[in-house]
């Protein structure tokens, strides 16, 4: 009887450090609300892939790239905290993989001739409109919406993923100029660089219906 009521106690203790660890582990993010969904005036729960919630999601990340990106600022600014707060690890690896092949690349083929956030080189004021939601399922969604800076109008894809807690960017994709940033990173890492690339920037435009 002794043997089993410890054997209880130990498998007790591993469960709650296991759950400890997965807590510590979990990112805080300021922005999105916890997986279990958010309380609403009336103490209801909201389900965590309402396209409405999406859509302040977004509307907020938007807001931090804004503030990002001022209008007058003689730096370019790292896009890394962005990409830390609001992308998939999956992105922020190959971000990362395609920024070392351009460094063994000594500076002869840069793969980011442009800036994915804001869709261009320069940058003034930072705003988006149109923001359209659809939801896939819980962890999967698309956000469609124009982005405008420096007098162009862009039309944008989002790809996101519910992880982490939250609702995360997977890819962006520029309808306007049809390129779709994610398949060509990884055309970049699986050929020979950006002339391959450039050869089939037109492929791979994932459209998805918008109600």
């Amino acid at each position: 009887m002794k043997r089993i009521i410890l054997l209880c106690c130990i498998a007790m203790a591993l469960t709650g450090c296991s759950n400890k660890d997965k807590a510590n582990i979990i990112p805080q993010g300021s922005d999105a609300p916890p997986v279990e969904g958010i309380s609403v005036n009336n103490g209801d729960k909201q389900d965590s892939a309402d396209p409405e919630l999406i859509t302040d999601r977004v509307n907020a990340i938007y807001a931090a790239v804004a503030e990002a990106y001022p209008e007058i600022n003689d730096i370019t600014p790292s896009n890394d905290q962005l990409d830390d707060a609001y992308c998939t690890s999956e992105w922020k690896t190959l971000v990362q993989m395609v920024n070392s092949k351009s460094a063994e690349n000594m500076g002869r083929e840069s793969f980011f001739d442009a800036d994915y956030w804001i869709m261009g080189q320069d940058w003034g004021k930072i705003t988006i409109s149109d923001l359209k939601v659809n939801v896939k399922d819980n962890t999967h969604a698309n956000a469609f919406f124009t982005l405008h800076n420096l007098g162009s109008a862009t039309k944008v894809q989002l790809e996101l993923l519910f992880e982490r807690g939250e609702w995360l960017i997977g890819n962006f994709i520029d309808e306007t100029h049809k390129k779709d940033w994610k398949k060509s990173m990884v055309q970049y890492l699986e050929k020979k660089g950006k002339q391959a690339q450039e050869e089939s920037s037109d492929d791979g435009i994932i459209e998805y219906s918008v109600p």
